[in-house]
């Protein structure tokens, strides 16, 4: 992974001007967003883990348990408990620079960092079992529009996506 010393430890392109990084001391991650394209990260929830995100630069519509804001740089740390579905959206055009961290624990930064290189390694996306497999073991789960929770917990657990994939 690079230098534990160093501020950036490793970076990579997530969509047309979106770059994640993985930030050391502490682990974090860090998304920057040029605008050529907006940042659309799907409502979903963790089960066992709390994320706090901080914005640097531009703003994003924030929505938590279908609440949405505008948040800024001005508005500071962000945090949302597990089971709270939540969703990030940039705006076009908008460079914005944003941190997360997960918690508690720095095992689950690592954690978090394994699922986002996880699902953008190429061809990820683009199979649906492989991405709810990545999903249950970063403990992240979908938000399906009927909002039960076992339901969507099923729908990204191995034993679903193993059956279904025979």
């Amino acid at each position: 992974m690079g230098d534990p010393r160093a501020l950036t430890a490793d970076s990579w392109s997530i969509g047309k001007g979106i770059t994640m990084s993985v930030l050391q001391n502490p682990l974090r991650t860090n998304i920057h967003v040029t605008g050529e394209e907006p940042l659309s990260v799907p409502p979903h929830w963790h089960l066992f883990h709390e994320e706090r995100h901080v914005v640097l630069k531009g703003r994003i519509r924030f929505t938590q348990d279908g609440v949405a804001r505008v948040i800024g740089p001005v508005d500071g740390e962000i945090r949302t408990l597990p089971g709270v579905v939540h969703s990030i959206e940039s705006f076009a055009g908008e460079e914005t620079i944003m941190e997360e961290t997960a918690g508690p624990g720095e095992d689950i930064n690592s954690q978090k960092v394994l699922l986002f290189r996880n699902i953008f390694s190429p061809g990820m996306l683009q199979s649906f079992l492989s991405t709810m497999q990545v999903f249950y073991y970063g403990d992240a789960y979908p938000a399906l529009p009927l909002g039960i929770r076992w339901i969507e917990w099923l729908v990204s657990s191995p034993l679903l996506c193993y059956c279904i994939s025979f």
